[in-house]
């Protein structure tokens, strides 16, 4: 018999919180996350998008106690209003390999749903599409994840399949060695390719990091106002994501490209974080904090963590000039980037992947599943 309870108490979401830690302790792929980041993450004090969304959390308990799965349910007002007010998202999904755990979460989830007058589930995001998001259905590079990519056993996707969800679409991550790079980076100059450019780069400054990198943000929400799935960001929401690796923000892998003065593409470059988070194994000690600054040297390798363009400035060689300056602050630093995930739908990211030598590294899906009204 499996039980699903509410996260209501501390107790129950250290639970949730654990659970995970369990279900990969024999995995060497998996890539713990600091547990008082999670909490952090999980906290409606903490976390502003608290404010933004309608947010509930399930664990799954067998009949001895212990946990067997966990699952959250997210209502994102912002979303809604661009996509349609039918939808729900389901996120932080992890069970054992026990249908009757993923039935019994999931039935749940669709009553909350119901309740709600909702009619579509869509993920997994935690808690939107604009986090972490989708689940692994290949790992192409059989290597570990990196920051901002999400991981799980390969059979989560037959899981959903078998409860009756259907592939809404995919996404994709591309990585790159420094060796790859080194020779791309010879043959496609943007100053071969873009004579007469108007187009200037600027770093980011400290002052745009006191601001919490609010043009980014704003240029952010331009870009992919009208692209798939993508809610525009808060700013209180984007400050909280930021404030999380700020102490990690190298400046100068912060780059806004501006016509005649004006903001019309940035990208945002951060270490691989998950090359530290696999040193800590969720807990950051005190030996860890007097490490610290050795483990931020010994990062090796980097990720795009965010990019975008004003849609009024694209296909004018902008995509070769982003390239271009990704692999003059990547390539004397890292020897290794990769990217976050990228929607196989949108040419022009792919695009600008493979004009950097990247290749698939990862392939991700984001399932979805119609309700219908239980029968009596």
């Amino acid at each position: 018999m499996i039980a699903v309870q509410v996260v209501d108490s501390a107790k129950r979401l250290k639970q949730f919180i654990e659970l995970p830690f369990r279900l990969y302790a024999d995995d060497p792929l998996w890539i713990a996350p600091l547990r008082s980041d999670m909490k952090r993450m999980l906290s409606a004090r903490h976390n502003p998008f608290f404010r933004e969304a309608e947010i509930e959390h399930f664990l799954a308990v067998d009949d001895r106690g212990q946990v067997q799965g966990r699952i959250s349910v997210s209502i994102h007002a912002a979303y809604n209003e661009r996509f349609g007010d039918e939808h729900v998202f389901f996120g932080f999904f992890e069970v054992a390999p026990d249908p009757a755990v993923a039935e019994a979460l999931f039935e749940a989830v669709g009553n909350w749903a119901r309740v709600r007058g909702k009619s579509r589930l869509l993920g997994p995001y935690s808690y939107t599409s604009t986090q972490d998001a989708a689940l692994l259905l290949e790992n192409i590079d059989g290597r570990a994840p990196t920051l901002l990519q999400t991981y799980n056993p390969l059979w989560y996707a037959d899981t959903l399949k078998q409860l009756g969800f259907e592939l809404a679409f995919t996404f994709s991550t591309y990585g790159v060695t420094a060796e790859q790079y080194k020779v791309r980076r010879k043959a496609n100059r943007s100053d071969r390719v873009m004579p007469g450019s108007q187009f200037s780069v600027r770093t980011a400054t400290r002052a745009d990091l006191r601001g919490n990198l609010d043009e980014i943000r704003c240029l952010f929400n331009s870009a992919f106002a009208e692209n798939y799935e993508v809610a525009p960001i808060s700013a209180a929401s984007f400050k909280f994501q930021i404030d999380s690796v700020k102490t990690f923000i190298d400046l100068e892998g912060i780059k806004l490209i501006e016509l005649e003065g004006r903001a019309v593409a940035f990208f945002l470059i951060l270490p691989d974080l998950n090359q530290i988070l696999d040193k800590l194994k969720g807990s950051l000690g005190l030996f860890d904090l007097f490490k610290l600054g050795h483990y931020k040297r010994s990062v090796e390798g980097a990720v795009i963590a965010l990019i975008g363009a004003d849609p009024t400035v694209q296909g004018s060689g902008l995509g070769r000039l982003i390239g271009e300056e990704i692999v003059r602050y990547a390539e004397p630093r890292f020897s290794r980037v990769d990217t976050m995930w990228i929607d196989d739908r949108n040419p022009s990211s792919y695009v600008l992947a493979r004009n950097l030598g990247m290749r698939r590294t990862k392939r991700y899906g984001v399932f979805g599943l119609d309700l219908v009204e239980p029968s009596l």
